[in-house]
């Protein structure tokens, strides 16, 4: 997911600091996302969706073959879903990490 969300944040023209503000996270966490460092939780990644106007599956299908496998299946999960679907699950991501 590291260079997808890099990719598409300059795709979009946004800066690290403009996208790690408007997700609500920190700057810092978000440098180490794109440096591969950390795997975002589920909450983190669809904020990144959300702002980066992108959805789940595309930034994860363009990521390099050896992510996780729990990535993987959660993509595998939602893809292909309609639109309420993934605002509904993005509704429970956001209270189960309140």
């Amino acid at each position: 997911m590291s260079r997808s969300v890099r990719r598409t944040r300059r795709e979009r023209g946004l800066t690290q600091r403009a996208l790690a503000y408007r997700s609500g996270i920190s700057e810092k966490y978000l440098s180490r996302i794109e440096l591969g460092q950390v795997t975002p939780s589920a909450l983190v990644a669809f904020r990144l969706c959300n702002t980066l106007g992108s959805d789940l599956g595309r930034l994860v299908s363009m990521q390099p073959a050896n992510e996780s496998t729990g990535i993987r299946k959660i993509v595998r999960l939602l893809r292909d879903r309609p639109e309420d679907t993934l605002d509904c699950a993005r509704r429970i991501l956001v209270e189960l990490f309140r």
